[in-house]
C-alpha cells in the first residue's frame, strides 16, 4: 500500500553503545467499515504532487510557515502542523494504546522548547480540542498520525485554519473519520494566540531546518537510491517538529506524471560524544529508513505473495521474536523492514571509514536484533552485503531481490 503506517522509533541520542533503534507500526482498527472503504479508495484514486518554490535559505510559505528548499528537497515546519503538535503535547500522559504509552513515544519532553510550549499553552489543557484528542488517542494510537495528516493538509490563512490542497481526495478520506475537525483546531489557535507563539520562534525553526538539511544528506540519498532502484521522485518534503519524538512516518503520491514523497521525522540533535561525521551518519539513518521505503517497497510489491509466505504465516516466528515487531503482521512488511535498514547500512559504507562503519553497524544490528526483535537482521544484512559486494558491474540492488529472497527460503529450512 502506498499510504504507509509504519513509524520508526529512533532514540534521541543516537548513541551506538547504550541506545538501540526501535520501531513500531501503528495499525488502525479495520473493524470500522469506513476505514476499510478508505483503504479501498487509496488504491482506486490517483495521487498528486507538490510543486516547491525556488531554492531559498529560509523562506516563509504562503501562510508564513518556515521552510528551506535545497534542489528537489523541501525542509518545512508548517504552522498548522506545529499547531497540532502543540495540542498533542497537552494530551493525557497516561494514555496507553497498542500496548505502549502514546505520549512517551510521540512527544519529545527533553527540550527547552517543550518547556516553553507547556508554559505558554498549559492553561488550555481543558480546551475541547485537547478533550477530543484524548478520546481519539484512547481509541487508537494510529489516530496520532491521522490528526497530523489533517493538520499538514491545512493552512493558516488570514488568521484561520483552512483546508489546503496538498492531498488528493483519497488521502483526505484516509484521515477524515479519525481526526478532529479544523473548526476546533482553529478555535484553539485563536484562543491560545498560537500565531504569536509561532512567530516568536521562527528563528529557532529556521535553525532547526538548517541543521536537518546539513546532516540528513537527502540529495546524496536520492542520487544513490536512484542508482539502485527504478523509482523516481520529483520532489521530497522533510517535515519537522521540535516536539516529535520517536514516531516517524512517510507517504508518497503522484499526479500529472510527477512523484512526490514526504517524510515526517524528528529534529537533528548533536551528540558531543560523537564525531561530526557519526552524528550526521546516525541522523541520515533517521531520514533514510523512511525515504528508502519509497524505493524498496515498489520492488517488494512484485514479490508480495512470495514474501508473505516466506516471512509471514507459519514462518513469521523465524524472523520476528517479540512485541516490538508484532505490528508487522505480514511477511511483506517484515521483509521491507529488514531490507530498508540493510539498505541504509549499504549506503553508509560508501561514506564512512571502516572504523566508523563498524560503529554504525554494531548499533543498527543490536537495535534491530535485540530491541526491535527482527531476530535475523544480522544474518540478513551480512548476506545482502555479500551479494552486493560480489555483484557483477552494473547490477543493482533491485536485481539482487531474487537472490536474497532465495536465501530467505533456505533460512526457513534450518
Amino acid at each position: 500500500m502506498i499510504f504507509r503506517q509504519c513509524h520508526p522509533l529512533i532514540p534521541k541520542t543516537y548513541l551506538p553503545f547504550n541506545t538501540n533503534p526501535s520501531k513500531i507500526c501503528i495499525i488502525p482498527n479495520l473493524d470500522d467499515m469506513r476505514k476499510s472503504i478508505t483503504r479501498i479508495l487509496i488504491f482506486a484514486f490517483g495521487f498528486t504532487s507538490i510543486v516547491f518554490a525556488a531554492p531559498c535559505y529560509g523562506q516563509d510559505q504562503k501562510d508564513n510557515s518556515v521552510a528551506i528548499s535545497d534542489k528537489l528537497v523541501n525542509y518545512e515546519l508548517p504552522k498548522t502542523y506545529e499547531l497540532m503538535q502543540v495540542a498533542l503535547s497537552l494530551t493525557d500522559k497516561t494514555i496507553v494504546s497498542n500496548e505502549y504509552n502514546v505520549y512517551n513515544e510521540v512527544i519529545d519532553t527533553n527540550s527547552t522548547y517543550y518547556k516553553e510550549v507547556q508554559e505558554y499553552f498549559g492553561q488550555y489543557k481543558n480546551h475541547p480540542l485537547i478533550t477530543e484528542l484524548n478520546k481519539s488517542l484512547s481509541k487508537s494510537a494510529s489516530n496520532y498520525i491521522y490528526n497530523l495528516h489533517r493538520s499538514y493538509n491545512s493552512v493558516y490563512d488570514k488568521g484561520q485554519v483552512k483546508k489546503d490542497l496538498k492531498y488528493p481526495l483519497a488521502h483526505r478520506l484516509a484521515y477524515h473519520f479519525n481526526s478532529v475537525k479544523r473548526k476546533v483546531l482553529d478555535d484553539f489557535a485563536k484562543i491560545s494566540n498560537f500565531d504569536q507563539f509561532y512567530n516568536q520562534h521562527k528563528e529557532l525553526y529556521k535553525n532547526i531546518l538548517n541543521e536537518v538539511k546539513l546532516n540528513a544528506n537527502v540529495n546524496e540519498q536520492q542520487n544513490w537510491l536512484e542508482q539502485e532502484f527504478s523509482s523516481r521522485h520529483n520532489s521530497y518534503s522533510i517535515v519537522i517538529s521540535p516536539l516529535m519524538n520517536n514516531t516517524h512516518f512517510t507517504k508518497r503520491f503522484e499526479k500529472q506524471g510527477k512523484n512526490n514523497c514526504l517524510m515526517w521525522v524528528s529534529r537533528f540533535e548533536f551528540d558531543r560524544n560523537l564525531s561530526k561525521t557519526l552524528n550526521s551518519a546516525y541522523y541520515t539513518g533517521v531520514v533514510m529508513t523512511e525515504i528508502d521505503h519509497n524505493y524498496v517497497n515498489p520492488v517488494s510489491d512484485k514479490y508480495k505473495k512470495e514474501l508473505n509466505e516466506l516471512m509471514g504465516e507459519n514462518n513469521r516466528s523465524k524472523w520476528t521474536g517479540g512485541s516490538a515487531s508484532n505490528s508487522y503482521q505480514s511477511g511483506f512488511k517484515v521483509f521491507n523492514e529488514y531490507m530498508t535498514h540493510a539498505v541504509y547500512l549499504l549506503f553508509t559504507r560508501q561514506k564512512l571509514t571502516p572504523e566508523e562503519q563498524q560503529i554504525i553497524e554494531t548499533s543498527k544490528i543490536d537495535g534491530m536484533n535485540n530491541r526491535r526483535k527482527f531476530i535475523k537482521f544480522d544474518l540478513f544484512y551480512e548476506k545482502l552485503g555479500q551479494l552486493y559486494d560480489k555483484r557483477n558491474p552494473g547490477v543493482t540492488l533491485t536485481e539482487l531481490y531474487p537472490q536474497i529472497i532465495e536465501w530467505c527460503r533456505t533460512e526457513n529450512t534450518k
